[in-house]
């Protein structure tokens, strides 16, 4: 035989399996310590604690509805319940028209309700509040 085509079996010595074995475990637990540090305190996705930014879903937008837009008040409004938008006009010829359908709460308070909408439902609040209709807001069942 050539002995360029003889292949032995190389060893490892066991200081470097020791050494690569312990560099491995210290990398490993540095990234379980740095995951588990950097994970919010609650795995819920409408937790107030997250940016605003980082709770909307993808091509959707905050909007921010002042309660003085709504024709009554949604009791007990917490932040990831669903909400429907009704515009009312009142008067001789009266008409309801729904104009956004299972929006969610992203935040809320006295004197607003931020509100998670697409580009179609934003365009409808806006365009009610501008022809001087109502916003009736009905809040979604939990089923």
């Amino acid at each position: 035989m050539l002995p360029a085509l003889t292949f032995t079996r190389r060893r490892i010595p066991a200081r470097r399996v020791i050494a690569a074995g312990s560099a491995f475990a210290l990398i490993l637990a540095s990234v379980t310590t740095a995951r588990f540090s950097a994970t919010p305190t609650t795995d819920d996705p409408a937790s107030s604690s997250r940016p605003l930014t980082e709770r909307l879903a993808a091509s959707t937008w905050a909007f921010a509805v002042p309660t003085a837009w709504l024709a009554a008040p949604i009791p007990q409004l917490r932040i990831g319940d669903s909400v429907d938008l009704l515009a009312v006009r009142q008067g001789d010829r009266p008409l309801a028209l729904p104009i956004a359908a299972d929006l969610r709460v992203m935040d809320t308070d006295d004197r607003i309700v931020v509100l998670e909408v697409d580009e179609l439902s934003a365009t409808a609040i806006a365009t009610a509040r501008a022809s001087g209709l109502l916003i009736v807001p009905l809040l979604r069942s939990a089923h």
